[in-house]
């Protein structure tokens, strides 16, 4: 069985764009890329079929209802459901999720209990949080340790009045596969739904919902290749019967008089109003495409790549691994205690790699793992060793660099009288910033005006935080006489960096010497606005606003 990443990659046409010839995309669990196939399907439809499905008699509608019907038998192949009536079409995993929330828990009694887990995408926890406040519902939790669910001990949280059991296939923030077969054993034939979340896993596994058991499966299109905007949901007739449906309009009836209406048949009853028929056509491409591919041996492959990843970062001292390499869907998570996971990011970026930090829409989670954020790399079978070494390489890079810089020691600060002292900043240049060549120097002297910014405990309050800024940054000021005084502190390297920008330019200034305007003219002429991320950017921007705002306060 031989499988060969880079003949697959050449399906896809974005790698073969000259700005992308060297990236390295390690963003796949947030969204994969398409193959071209996806991407023709999609202008196919403009092109050729566009029109409303099912209401018109006009040739045009008849093809678009057909290729609607057609990639809905294709939907049900590809989760094995027993009949098309049991696909629904969603805008994604999201409103999939939100959707069952509503319909379910709009049968349910006061008291009633969902249980569900800290593991758990916000898209499966916060439709839920809404009905149990709307209905009187408890929520419960699968006991975890540090953030990770034993879901063997389920059965601890399971009663009579459990009426639902949502939960994820796999994690989306550190890889782990849940074992759902243990999991149907541990719920038995209680009377109740169960509910999966298959966002991760339908793109890295077959689905088979039949020999899963679950009553309901959820997913995105865009994380196995195929298009944004379009998900399916997977549930027993049976169940959809008897459901309501969440959303009222086009499509989804049969007849309305004014005070009544009946509601038309499965499928249609849950799919109100226009459905994304562009994101349907390039679904049906994908299946199409997947059922072309030897999944056993990308599934192998990509098993293969993790595990590696795993083992290579595994060997860089200091570095916390959170993910495990057994039984991983191919994502690998990880902090470092010396550097915030988006100064890493940045720095990857520069390198043309592409990878997501932050939560992952997964707080609880990293919450209960002691992190408010980690640097991911998830895998897709484009993905080769040579990526990974690309990677691992430029981690090495940056933790060097962080090696060749003497940490600064903590700030000043009276505790008793709650008094800060402002920062050094007398040896920075801005004419040596402003004539380095490219973005990485100017990058990596940001970074090192970032070592002239101590860490100053004092001003680390509530009070002081600046809403806005991706990383914790805190901004304190006063003045003396019509001087104003600044001090400026964060856990990340390039705000401090940008900090240091910012204070270099207004620390010790009269309110009429400097403006707003030409700090963020500034800012822009550096080419920081293009090169930082738009969270970045609106961080330094952030931290503007708050400067002024102090200025004209005090």
């Amino acid at each position: 069985m031989h499988f060969s990443p880079e003949y697959f990659k050449t399906h896809f046409p974005l790698f073969a764009q000259q700005e992308n010839r060297n990236l390295v995309y390690l963003d796949n669990a947030a969204t994969t890329q398409k193959p071209a196939c996806v991407i023709d399907a999609l202008r196919d439809f403009y092109l050729h079929s566009n029109a409303n499905t099912h209401r018109s008699s006009h040739r045009l509608a008849r093809r678009a209802t057909e290729m609607v019907e057609g990639v809905r038998r294709a939907a049900a192949g590809f989760l094995n459901a027993r009949s098309p009536r049991e696909i629904i079409f969603t805008r994604g995993a999201t409103e999939g999720l939100n959707l069952l929330a509503n319909s379910l828990c709009g049968t349910l009694q006061a008291g009633d209990e969902v249980v569900l887990s800290t593991a758990e995408h916000h898209a499966n926890l916060v439709p839920w949080q809404m009905m149990a406040e709307r209905y009187g519902l408890t929520l419960r939790f699968v006991p975890d340790a540090r953030g990770i669910p034993q879901f063997d001990r389920i059965g601890e949280v399971l009663s009579s009045r459990t009426k639902i059991v949502s939960v994820t296939a796999g994690s989306n923030a550190l890889g782990f596969r849940t074992d759902l077969a243990a999991l149907r054993a541990s719920l038995g034939d209680r009377n109740l739904y169960w509910v999966l979340d298959g966002a991760q896993l339908a793109a890295h596994d077959p689905v088979d919902v039949a020999a899963i058991g679950c009553d309901f499966f959820v997913c995105s299109a865009h994380k196995f290749y195929g298009p944004t905007g379009i998900g399916l949901v997977f549930g027993k007739e049976e169940h959809l019967r008897s459901m309501p449906p969440w959303q009222g309009g086009g499509e989804m009836i049969a007849d309305v008089d004014l005070l009544s209406s009946a509601y038309a048949e499965l499928p249609h009853k849950f799919e109100a109003g226009t459905s994304s028929l562009a994101g349907i056509a390039g679904l049906g491409a994908c299946l199409e495409f997947i059922a072309r591919q030897d999944r056993v041996a990308m599934a192998l492959h990509e098993q293969q790549l993790q595990q590696y990843l795993h083992e290579k970062l595994s060997q860089i001292s200091e570095l916390h691994l959170l993910s495990n390499p057994r039984h991983n869907l191919g994502i690998v998570s990880f902090t470092h205690p010396r550097c915030a996971a988006i100064d890493l990011a940045q720095w990857l970026d520069g390198r043309d790699i592409a990878v997501r930090v932050g939560h992952h829409c997964a707080q609880p989670l990293l919450r209960a793992a002691g992190h408010t954020a980690t640097l991911r790399a998830s895998l897709a079978a484009y993905n080769t060793r040579a990526d990974l070494d690309r990677f691992v390489a430029a981690v090495e890079e940056f933790l060097r660099q962080l090696d060749s810089d003497t940490d600064p020691e903590p700030g000043m600060a009276d505790m008793t009288h709650g008094l800060w002292q402002p920062d050094d900043l007398s040896t920075l240049d801005l004419v040596t910033l402003r004539n380095q060549k490219n973005w990485q120097d100017r990058y990596r002297t940001l970074m090192g005006w970032a070592k002239v910014i101590t860490r100053k405990d004092a001003i680390r309050t509530a009070e002081n935080l600046v809403q806005g800024c991706e990383s914790s940054a805190w901004l304190v000021h006063r003045q003396q006489g019509d001087r104003h005084y600044f001090a400026v502190d964060s856990d990340s390297r390039i705000v401090k960096g940008l900090g240091a920008l910012l204070l270099s330019q207004l620390d010790g200034c009269q309110s009429d010497e400097v403006s707003v305007d030409q700090l963020q003219a500034l800012f822009d002429d550096l080419g920081l606005a293009h090169q930082l991320s738009e969270s970045r950017a609106n961080g330094f921007r952030a931290l503007l606003q708050r400067a002024f705002s102090l200025m004209n306060t005090r």
